[in-house]
């Protein structure tokens, strides 16, 4: 290549250079001039009612100031969880200031004496203000137990695929272990441990023949059953 030639071709190497450098500088500014990094972040929940969906919109929006890049997610998880009615939770950061979270919400399992008023119980072990009187058909449970020693036994009891709707009361005692008492009158009377294996066992018993009069299953003694009619 002659040097003239290699001279022109430098030349227009530099000015490709010169506008890419430009154009990158103005894209740049109308970048910063969107406020692609807004401080203002936006939630957008959904799984709950239109309006717990907004109370906890606001919730979050008020105590969540900063950008979404230092956006602590523990507190956000906190804030979130703070809500009785929330079983668990998705959230998914939509740059660049959105904030998308996807909420599966808690059962109601029970309802529940609490500080001398009759609440419900949901499936996250945690007590719910609401108007008890609508929520028929759903079983009391009775006892100081801990929102562990709750989210056990209910685990236990969806694995042996017992149907709440056919319980009238759940019975726990300081010891540590629970009662059943069925609609239809059977109660009973459980160990505490070993349950998953069991309950498994109760559902045939309580429809075996031998037993269908029996009021009460006591199965707290290891491999015995005493039946009382």
């Amino acid at each position: 290549m002659i040097p003239q030639q290699k001279d022109k071709k430098n030349k227009l190497i530099y000015i490709y250079l010169f506008f890419l450098i430009l154009i990158s500088s103005i894209n740049n500014k109308n970048f910063y001039n969107k406020n692609f990094f807004s401080e203002n972040l936006v939630f957008e929940i959904k799984g709950l009612s239109n309006s717990n969906n907004q109370k906890l919109t606001k919730h979050l929006t008020n105590t969540n100031k900063d950008i979404i890049f230092r956006l602590d997610k523990q507190e956000l998880s906190k804030k979130i969880n703070e809500n009785n009615l929330v079983l668990n939770f998705l959230a998914q950061k939509n740059y660049p200031n959105k904030i998308n979270i996807s909420i599966k919400k808690a059962t109601y399992v029970g309802k529940i004496y609490k500080n001398d008023m009759l609440s419900l119980i949901g499936s996250n072990g945690k007590i719910i203000n609401r108007d008890v009187k609508k929520m028929t058909g759903l079983p009391y449970f009775y006892g100081n137990f801990e929102k562990e020693e709750f989210l056990e036994f209910l685990d236990i009891i969806n694995k042996v695929g017992l149907d709440i709707k056919d319980i009238s009361s759940f019975y726990f005692f300081p010891s540590g272990r629970w009662d059943i008492k069925f609609k239809d009158g059977l109660l009973l009377k459980l160990p505490d441990n070993d349950l998953i294996n069991i309950l498994s066992k109760t559902i045939l018993l309580k429809n075996d023949q031998n037993f269908r009069n029996s009021k009460i299953l006591d199965l707290r003694i290891q491999n015995r059953v005493i039946s009382n009619e």
